[in-house]
C-alpha cells in the first residue's frame, strides 16, 4: 500500500473567536425512505459541521411529524445518535453506544471517516500519543469513602479504548467525562494542545449535540452559560409562505455565540405556536432572530444549504 500524504486542510474555518451553534430540524430525513438515506443525509451534517469548526449542532423537533406507528426510536433521536456518532472514535464507539443503537449505526459504520477530525483521520493515529477517552468509575474506592457511604463520582481512570483503562498521574475528574489524554504523561490536556488549532464546545474538539423538544428549548437550553448573544435564521425555499420581514446580517459583527437556524418558515411557526403561551405579547418567532441570512442560491435542501451559508459566514467575519 502507498503512504498515505499527509491531510492538508484548505477551506477557510469559521473564526475561532466566536462558537457557532446549528440548528436543523427533523424535517431533514421527512423525505427519506430509509435507514441508509438517513445514515447519509446526517452524515453529510456531520461532515460540514467539523468542516466548519461548528461548535453545536440542535436538532429542533418537529413534533408535527409524529407518527401513529410504534418506532423504536424517535427521528431526533437517531439523527443525535449518528451525529455523536461520526465525531466518535472508532475505538470508543464499542463503549459510547449500547448495543440496542447498534442496528441504527450499521449504514454509519461503513462510511469514510471524518477527515477533519484528526483522531478519526488515519488508523494509525489510533494508537498515537494523544487519544479521546471517557472516565470510568472507580473499582476500589478509598477507604475514607467506604465509611462515608457517599456515592463516588470521581475517578482516575480512563477507558482509551485498550484493554486495560489509563490511570491519570496525580489527577481526579468527573465519571463519564469525555477528555483527551496524553498517554505518555498520563495527564488531560486540552484538544488545542493535542491536536492544534482547532475549536469546539466546552474545549471539546468537534461539536456538542442536543435535542431542542420545542421552541423554547432551542433558545434556553444551550451549554453556554452566557446564552447565544446573536440568532439568525437561514430560510429554506418553500411555496406559498410568507416569511415576515428580517433585517440582513451586517458585513462585520462581533457577537461571540453566534445560532443559525436553517428551516422552513412554517416548520419554525409550527414550533412557536405550539409555546405561544410561554411567550407574552410576541407576535411570532421572528422576534427571536435578530437578522437572516438567506443561501446564496435558493435551495429547500438542508444539506446544500449548510455549506453555501457556512462559507458565506467565513467571508463576513
Amino acid at each position: 500500500m502507498s503512504s498515505m500524504k499527509k491531510f492538508k486542510k484548505v477551506e477557510k474555518p469559521l473564526s475561532p473567536t466566536r462558537h457557532y451553534s446549528v440548528c436543523i430540524p427533523t424535517t431533514l430525513v421527512s423525505d427519506c425512505r430509509n435507514l441508509s438515506q438517513i445514515t447519509h443525509k446526517v452524515y453529510q451534517v456531520a461532515k460540514f459541521a467539523s468542516l466548519f469548526n461548528v461548535s453545536e449542532v440542535v436538532i429542533l423537533e418537529d413534533n408535527s411529524q409524529a407518527s401513529a406507528t410504534k418506532k423504536k426510536i424517535s427521528t431526533a433521536k437517531l439523527i443525535l445518535a449518528l451525529l455523536q456518532y461520526f465525531v466518535t472514535p472508532p475505538y470508543l464507539r464499542n463503549t459510547v453506544f449500547k448495543e440496542n443503537f447498534k442496528p441504527y449505526l450499521a449504514v454509519a459504520s461503513k462510511l469514510p471517516r471524518l477527515s477533519t477530525l484528526p483522531f478519526t483521520r488515519y488508523e494509525k493515529q489510533d494508537h498515537g500519543r494523544y487519544r479521546e477517552g471517557l472516565t470510568v468509575k472507580m473499582q476500589k474506592p478509598t477507604l475514607a469513602r467506604k465509611r462515608t457511604g457517599k456515592e463516588f463520582k470521581q475517578t482516575k481512570y480512563i477507558n482509551i479504548g485498550k484493554p486495560e483503562s489509563l490511570a491519570l498521574q496525580s489527577q481526579l475528574v468527573p465519571i463519564n467525562a469525555r477528555v483527551t489524554i496524553d498517554t505518555i504523561t498520563r495527564k488531560i490536556v486540552s484538544p488545542q494542545e493535542a491536536y492544534g488549532d482547532f475549536t469546539g464546545m466546552d474545549s471539546q474538539y468537534g461539536y456538542h449535540t442536543r435535542i431542542a423538544s420545542s421552541f423554547t428549548d432551542l433558545f434556553m437550553k444551550g451549554p453556554l452559560k452566557e446564552g447565544y448573544t446573536q440568532s439568525i435564521y437561514v430560510p429554506l425555499t418553500t411555496k406559498d409562505t410568507h416569511i415576515p420581514a428580517l433585517t440582513s446580517l451586517p458585513a462585520t459583527g462581533t457577537s461571540p455565540n453566534i445560532l443559525l437556524v436553517l428551516s422552513a418558515w412554517d416548520t419554525l411557526l409550527r414550533a412557536f405556536e405550539l409555546d405561544k403561551d410561554q411567550f407574552v405579547e410576541c407576535q411570532g418567532p421572528q422576534e427571536f432572530f435578530d437578522a437572516q441570512l438567506p443561501c446564496p442560491v435558493a435551495t429547500s435542501d438542508l444539506t446544500d444549504t449548510i455549506p453555501m451559508v457556512l462559507t458565506t459566514l467565513s467571508t463576513l467575519f
